[in-house]
């Protein structure tokens, strides 16, 4: 009875099993109606029908046929002309392997070939992105359910054939999608993927620089695991785009990057290969300006480090034991990085020294400023070891130090002070100032106050003298290029700061001063706020021989000393000179005949008139406070003999009268200088004769060579000369005055004197006959006493006619009587009584009442 019972319950699940395919070959009846949607409605009926199955867990077997008798259509179905039912047999595809059918290479060997035929073709089959990108993540599922299986293998070649034309796809999220099933696919067949491997790289390379970044990242990542199944053409091929990527303006792109290189350099089988490629790319991402890249960077990085220092601690157990601490001299605020991260960089760095100098002249600002930034990390890490690339990349440094891009720039000071503190002084000096010496251009001034300022003081103290001689050589310290001064400026700051001591009397010393001179003397009009006197005044801290210059000055003006007839307003020991001219005070011990003698020179006739101008008005300035000039040697007989000479020797040729417009303006400037020179400190009101004239004689000497010239001149075409002039003869008869009890000095020349200054109250120029009226009232204070003699009577007669006739012309306005009121003083009677008698004829009664006032009150 049992068996028959079997047979029954057999038949009836066979006889269920029957009906469960005959559902669902009839539910696939209508798939030949023209009707889409009724083709439509067929994938989701039968897609009901098979979960119901699912449900019921119905029998393997059933599943096939069901397979068998349906697959025709639904893959017909994957070929439609109407989208949306392509798109819902996709889905139906999906549904039924991903999720219904177990995993077996039957079902695969009818699918794939659709995926091939519709997505993985050179020619565009598949219009709709929709369903493209529907198939392709029915090939992603597939990979992922079959990963690392038997039944994946048979279809690799399919699967590489349809990724390399989606990732070439024209839609974004195809493009990303590939890059993961690549990803995947790795995973699936981990040992046969390193046949078809470099078959994905060029497309998925492409990729790189596409404009969402969410791409990028996906292709990053796929190259990163190609790259590990590729042979040594895959890190060649991937390792420039990728480096190209650490320029990415999106942080997690570069994020990306280095977490692709850090499992490159820890897990990459022949990555020893390929250190100096791998490194660079890490590297620079420990330097990026994104602190969360940063972090990442450096955590990835010291990983690395870990993993080669442990792979080959017994060839560095020495270094491991005794080399523990960082040296003496390391950088503050510098974190030195773990022991395998150093000799990984060390034993690598003559491969990246070359290639990292070429880059460092790329025409693309990016790439300059990423280089520079690996720069200074490189020589971080490398330390003393980076002795031996020096030479390779000083020539490039200096060229990026000239950059446009300011970030650059700060990079290469930040790489020199790194190489000053870790390279031996000896082997730069070798290198750099040869450079230095040979043609200077401001890209080795900032490598080289880069390095002074990573080197130590004591360093520095002890090849002083080779350092200033550098420094203080002509076509090093001559330059009035803006970003040469600067960089020269650079130079001796960064010395400054070391608080070295400066033998007196020493080459090093007087080098050091003539470089400092030289900052001020050949600084650029904009940037005179950056390098003024307050800044030289700091800088003289540097060196003794500012406290006490004496024989600095005297050295310098004697070296400058060289032609000075040829100097323009450009030559340098004509800035130098314009510079001690108007920065120190002769008593520092300049020896003043050196100076009247370059002075004589500097402004002969001959001389470039520009740089006349220039020293006079210099002269001028220096002159208007004596006190500072001269300081405490004001009343020496040195201070009267550098003066006499300079009147006889400077300014009389000077104004000698000459042809020319020229001729005109340095008569100008000279006859203002000898003005402030003549004037009495504003400072004080000591009019004492001792700081000009030595000696009674040595006035009387000055005047008979002087008062011909200046009376010359006083009729010169230029107003500015007329009144230096009057104003000059003025001070000589206030000095003259003050010798009187020794010497009657104006008693041959006075008529001389009062007639011209009469003839200057014609002047058309108010400050002409100004000066003319106070040079004759200082003039009648002081007479000889033959003037009261019957002789001069006529002259007296003119004198009083001409002034009256002068004071006539004010109409409203109180008129100078500074002059009538010395005439009056004499008290001659001959004169009064002239006064009294032209009174009456004067026209102004302004003029009138003024006089007749002062008149009165002298009686």
């Amino acid at each position: 009875m049992e068996k028959p019972e079997t047979n029954i319950s057999y038949q009836t699940l066979e006889n269920s099993n029957d009906d469960i395919v005959s559902k669902a070959k009839k539910t696939f009846a209508p798939i030949q109606s023209p009707d889409r949607k009724i083709r439509k409605r067929c994938f989701v009926d039968l897609t009901a029908l098979l979960s119901q199955c699912s449900i019921d867990k119905v029998a393997e077997k059933v599943l096939k046929d069901i397979f068998s008798e349906t697959h025709i259509y639904f893959l017909n179905g994957l070929r439609d002309k109407s989208e949306a039912v392509r798109e819902e047999a996709t889905k139906f595809v999906i549904f039924l392997i991903i999720e219904i059918y177990p995993v077996n290479d039957f079902y695969l060997t009818y699918i794939i070939p659709v995926l091939v035929e519709r997505i993985g073709t050179v020619e565009l089959v598949e219009e709709s992105e929709e369903v493209r990108l529907s198939l392709l993540t029915c090939l992603n599922k597939i990979i992922v359910k079959y990963t690392r299986t038997e039944y994946l293998r048979p279809f690799l070649n399919d699967c590489v054939t349809i990724l390399c034309e989606t990732l070439k796809d024209k839609y974004s999220v195809i493009k990303e999608l590939s890059c993961h099933a690549v990803e995947n696919l790795s995973i699936a067949l981990n040992a046969d993927f390193k046949k078809q491997a470099e078959t994905l790289l060029k497309p998925t390379l492409n990729l790189f620089s596409y404009q969402k970044y969410k791409v990028r990242i996906a292709a990053i990542k796929a190259v990163g695991v190609i790259v590990m199944h590729s042979s040594y053409k895959g890190v060649e091929e991937a390792v420039g785009p990728m480096a190209e990527r650490l320029f990415d303006q999106t942080p997690e792109v570069r994020q990306t990057v280095c977490q692709v290189a850090s499992h490159w350099l820890l897990h990459h089988v022949d990555r020893y290969s390929y250190f100096h490629k791998m490194i660079p790319l890490l590297l620079t991402g420990v330097i990026d300006e994104v602190e969360a890249t940063r972090k990442e960077a450096i955590f990835l990085w010291d990983q690395v480090g870990m993993q080669y220092l442990k792979e080959n601690e017994n060839e560095l157990k020495d270094k491991l034991d005794y080399l523990t601490e960082a040296p003496k001299y390391y950088p503050e605020g510098l974190e030195r990085p773990n022991l395998g991260c150093r000799v990984l960089v060390q034993r690598n760095l003559s491969k990246l020294a070359v290639p990292l100098s070429n880059e460092l002249f790329s025409w693309q600002m990016d790439v300059r400023v990423r280089c520079s930034q690996l720069l200074c990390a490189l020589v971080h890490h490398a330390e003393e070891d980076f002795t031996f690339n020096t030479q390779n990349l000083l020539p490039a440094m200096y060229s990026a130090a000239r950059d446009d891009d300011q970030r650059v720039v700060q990079n290469i000071k930040r790489a020199s002070e790194l190489i000053g503190a870790f390279v031996n002084y000896k082997t730069l000096s070798k290198l750099l100032l040869p450079v230095i010496r040979d043609e200077p251009h401001y890209g080795h001034l900032i490598v080289f106050a880069g390095i002074i300022q990573g080197s130590t003081s004591e360093t520095i103290q002890a090849h002083l003298e080779e350092v200033s001689e550098v420094l203080a050589a002509d076509n090093v310290c001559y330059n009035q290029k803006i970003k040469y001064s600067l960089a020269f400026l650079d130079c001796i700051a960064a010395i400054s700061k070391k608080n070295l001591h400066l033998p007196d009397n020493s080459s090093s010393n007087f080098n050091m001063f003539k470089a400092l001179v030289c900052v001020v003397s050949f600084r650029h009009p904009e940037i005179k706020d950056k390098i003024n006197t307050e800044l030289f005044k700091t800088l003289h801290g540097i060196s003794p021989a500012f406290n006490s210059p004496s024989e600095n000055l005297n050295k310098l003006f004697t070296y400058i000393n060289r032609q000075p007839r040829l100097w323009t307003v450009n030559s340098g020991n004509y800035l130098i000179f314009k510079t001690l001219l108007s920065h120190f005070s002769l008593s520092y011990g300049v020896d003043k005949d050196l100076l009247v003698e370059i002075l004589k020179e500097a402004l002969h006739v001959d001389v470039d008139p520009e740089s006349q101008l220039v020293i006079y008005y210099t002269l001028a300035k220096r002159f208007e406070f004596k006190t500072i000039l001269f300081g405490d040697d004001r009343s020496s007989k040195d201070t009267s003999r550098f003066y006499e000479r300079l009147i006889h020797e400077v300014f009389i040729p000077a104004l000698v009268w000459r042809a020319g417009g020229t001729a005109e303006a340095i008569r100008g400037m000279a006859i203002t200088c000898l003005k402030f020179a003549l004037t009495p400190d504003s400072t004080s009101h000591d009019c004492s004769p001792v700081p000009i004239f030595s000696s009674a004689k040595c006035l009387q000497e000055t005047i008979e060579k002087l008062l011909p010239i200046l009376l010359s001149i006083s009729d010169d075409p230029t107003h500015v000369i007329r009144e230096g002039s009057v104003k000059c003869l003025k001070l000589l008869i206030q000095y003259s005055v003050d010798w009187s009890l020794k010497s009657d000095t104006w008693n041959d020349d006075f008529v001389k004197i009062y007639s011209e200054m009469l003839k200057r109250l014609d002047d058309p120029h108010d400050t002409v006959r100004d000066a003319a009226l106070e040079c004759l009232a200082t003039l009648f204070d002081n007479v000889p006493s033959k003037f009261c003699e019957d002789g001069f009577k006529e002259h007296r007669k003119l004198l009083i006619d001409t002034l009256l006739t002068h004071l006539d012309s004010y109409d409203s306005i109180v008129p100078d009587l500074s002059a009538l009121k010395a005439i009056i003083r004499m008290k001659i009677p001959d004169m009064e009584q002239r006064i009294r008698d032209t009174l009456p004829s004067l026209t102004s009664q302004t003029a009138h009442d003024a006089i007749l006032h002062e008149v009165n009150r002298a009686n």
